[in-house]
């Protein structure tokens, strides 16, 4: 079983019918640019925030016109592609993995302004919005839905895309055992983090001063991210996550929000 039976998994993950494992999330977003830029598109959109390192990184290196989209803390609103037609979307559609987007919308859009989607399901896998898209990227790294500690997909529909993608990457050397059982036992931490969220953003309300500092308390997601407005109240949120075991990170930081805030890291459980 193991490799393929990941296989497997993935493909009713990402309703795709090929699906491809490389080393690295970062392979994949690699990949994905390369055959964009292959098939002529010139110009990449990402989020303002909320979206990965590498995303502008690697437009750069396959000489990609790469814009930034303003967003709402890093969901993307469908009428600000509409600029943009003939272009490709590289989203992540769980941004700061705080929020889903809305991607019924996106894609909408996307169909009527001739936009190809590259969609980031790093955080999202599990989820509806992990379906959608011309091509479906991910991470199995750490801190992940999957958390397997490295690794990644490239999925597609599109035969030449996938051939595309076979020829450019090298074999694999990991542990299927662990990942088909990451993958097996994906809906239960799924359940957890959301559960810990849940918890959490509870906490965060009931103390005094932050009950509208909350980043998208009502959307899904795992990580919570919280504003502050001065050093005192950084304080008390550092405390918070102190005392509820959760590691925190502190912006502004570009992949979480551009904003002064302290993300609670809710994903990194085990």
């Amino acid at each position: 079983m193991g490799k393929e039976e990941c296989i497997k998994q993935l493909k009713e993950l990402t309703g795709k019918s090929g699906v491809l494992i490389v080393k690295r999330g970062n392979t994949a977003i690699r990949l994905a640019l390369k055959l964009v830029k292959e098939i002529g598109y010139k110009e990449v959109l990402i989020q303002d925030q909320g979206g990965w390192l590498t995303y502008k990184q690697f437009c750069g290196k396959e000489k990609l016109s790469c814009i930034e989209i303003p967003t709402d803390y890093g969901l993307v609103e469908p009428k600000s592609l509409q600029a943009h037609p003939g272009s490709v979307l590289l989203i992540n559609s769980l941004p700061g993995y705080a929020a889903l987007q809305d991607m019924d919308s996106l894609v909408e859009v996307c169909r009527k302004n001739k936009i190809f989607i590259i969609n980031d399901v790093s955080g999202s896998i599990s989820s509806k919005q992990a379906l959608v898209g011309d091509i479906i990227i991910g991470s199995f790294g750490n801190g992940k839905p999957v958390n397997l500690g490295g690794g990644g997909f490239i999925a597609s529909n599109d035969v030449v895309f996938n051939e595309y993608f076979a020829k450019g990457t090298e074999a694999v050397d990991l542990d299927f055992k662990a990942l088909e059982k990451a993958l097996c036992d994906l809906d239960e931490r799924v359940v957890f983090l959301a559960t810990k969220r849940k918890k959490l953003i509870e906490t965060i309300k009931a103390t005094p001063g932050f009950s509208e500092s909350i980043i998208h308390p009502d959307k899904e997601g795992f990580n919570v991210i919280v504003k502050f407005e001065d050093e005192k109240q950084r304080e008390t949120l550092i405390n918070i996550a102190s005392d509820s075991k959760v590691e925190f990170t502190l912006c502004p930081r570009d992949i979480r929000i551009k904003d002064q805030a302290v993300c609670f890291e809710v994903k990194r459980l085990k």
